[in-house]
């Protein structure tokens, strides 16, 4: 295998393609534009191949330019971040969490000063989102999902193994005495979910005639309080609704329950290097949460 090029090329291509210029390079690296220039001389000598073209307005990277500065970025950026955190004298001791919002609210937030009183030093970021999306600005960190599990970008711990079945306020219970009577009242449905009213009443053999939700919310959450305050019936998924039942504002309609295709997963990046601290958290929500 041929050796890489020397470590100063590759990151002076990368200061130049985020640069947009030679002269702004050479501003940013504190050196004159003819070694930024023999720099990507050098480069683009050693591969045989054309990165940049310079302009008037500054640098237009060529097509194999554009894919080794991909590949570049990525590898460059790794390596910095685990100099950080293994070297750097202001090692950071902040963890950062991405998680679902019904999740933090219903569980973590009521079992994270157990990680405080076992790890003092360490403090905790936790950003709560709705959407997979929300979360593309934050960075590669820990994360906590509801889905199917099959995610490439990370390596995937299962944290449940959950179920739906309907709930309501006790006071709504008092007038319902068969799964039919579900439908004389207002259901609550949450977006995103793939498991629903539609698989819940097909499988319990209660035939909806057309019945649809009269409210849709964007977090599972918001449907249990909509339950609690009023004559909405929501579908409990069991890790996020058994508080509410063990404290008695909801009480389940039916024994009986159906396997959702989506749980919570607990999420690290595969190709980012992870602290000692971060995999203490790891090792932390996962065995505490299996002990529930």
């Amino acid at each position: 295998m041929r050796r890489p090029p020397p470590h100063n090329w590759l990151f002076v291509f990368k200061v130049i393609v985020e640069s947009g210029s030679i002269t702004e390079a050479s501003e940013k690296l504190n050196v004159s534009q003819s070694a930024v220039s023999q720099q990507i001389k050098s480069l683009e000598d050693y591969l045989g191949k054309r990165l940049i073209i310079r302009g008037k307005k500054g640098i237009v990277l060529t097509d194999v330019g554009k894919h080794y500065y991909n590949v570049i970025r990525v590898s460059l950026d790794n390596i910095s971040v685990a100099t950080e955190k293994l070297f750097g004298f202001e090692q950071k001791d902040t963890i950062t969490i991405k998680s679902n919002y019904s999740f933090v609210d219903v569980w973590l937030s009521r079992h994270i000063s157990a990680f405080y009183h076992a790890h003092p030093n360490t403090s905790i970021e936790i950003y709560t989102m709705l959407w997979l999306s929300d979360f593309r600005n934050i960075g590669n960190e820990i994360e906590i999902r509801y889905g199917d599990g099959t995610w490439s970008d990370a390596k995937v711990h299962r944290l449940t193994n959950d179920s739906i079945f309907p709930v309501c306020s006790p006071k709504t219970k008092r007038n319902i005495t068969k799964p039919e009577h579900i439908l004389d009242y207002p259901l609550v449905s949450v977006m995103g979910n793939k498991t629903g009213w539609t698989e819940w009443l097909q499988e319990m053999g209660v035939h909806a005639g057309g019945k649809s939700a009269s409210l849709y919310v964007e977090s599972n959450l918001l449907a249990y309080k909509a339950s609690i305050s009023g004559d909405y019936i929501s579908l409990g998924i069991n890790s996020l609704v058994d508080h509410f039942l063990q404290d008695g504002s909801l009480v389940r309609l039916d024994d009986r329950e159906l396997k959702t295709t989506e749980d919570f997963f607990l999420l690290e990046p595969a190709e980012q290097f992870i602290s000692e601290k971060e995999k203490v958290f790891i090792d932390w929500i996962k065995s505490t949460y299996t002990q529930q």
